[in-house]
């Protein structure tokens, strides 16, 4: 367009140019805006990376844990004269504190289960079957006087999930407890034949 077309058209070049302003402006200004929608949602994807990363370190952190303690008792375990020593020198019957330190180790394996659910490194589904292997593990009489015991040193959180969701209801306990071993291999597993759901 030349000039003198401008000028017959009715539109001044001050106002074209205004009109001109406006509309880069109004572009830029919604550029901008997308762009801050998308940082905003690039930040909070980086801030649940940077957190799932953190629950994630906790719970290897809490595994590793487990672990040692796990070996440092093995450790202990499989080598008699040690144990014989420890026990003794500790007034302690060998065979309770090996049963009870079997009975915390399956406590402890349960408790990097949860904390790993709960840290979303566990999805809700693997979770289910998890909840039922761990519900076995309570059946034990072992492993439930040993909760009776040492629930108190646990999280609350982690308490009332197993006292939720794994230990038997109070009025049926003894029935869905595995009876006390002898020494001879269990019948059926050394369950009962009790539903827990």
């Amino acid at each position: 367009m030349t000039r003198t077309s401008i000028m017959s058209s009715g539109i001044e070049p001050g106002i074209l140019a205004d009109l001109l302003m406006v509309a880069i402006t109004f572009i830029a200004t919604v550029a901008n805006i997308l762009l801050w929608f998308t940082t905003r949602a690039t930040l909070k994807i980086l801030v649940e990376q940077v957190q799932h990363q953190a629950a994630n370190s906790y719970s290897v952190a809490q595994g590793d844990i487990v672990s040692a303690h796990r070996e440092l008792f093995f450790g202990i375990l499989n080598n008699p004269p040690l144990l014989e020593s420890f026990t003794r020198a500790n007034s302690l019957d060998r065979k309770t504190w090996e049963i009870e330190k079997i009975s915390e180790f399956l406590i402890n394996q349960v408790l990097i289960g949860y904390i790993n659910f709960k840290n979303r490194i566990i999805s809700d589904t693997h979770f289910e079957g998890f909840k039922r292997d761990a519900r076995s593990l309570f059946r034990y009489r072992t492993v439930c006087q040993h909760w009776a015991r040492v629930s108190d040193v646990h999280s609350e959180d982690f308490r009332q999930f197993v006292e939720a969701e794994l230990l038997p209801p109070a009025s049926t306990a003894q029935e869905k407890v595995a009876p006390q071993s002898n020494g001879e291999p269990p019948d059926n597993q050394g369950f009962s034949n009790i539903n827990h759901e």
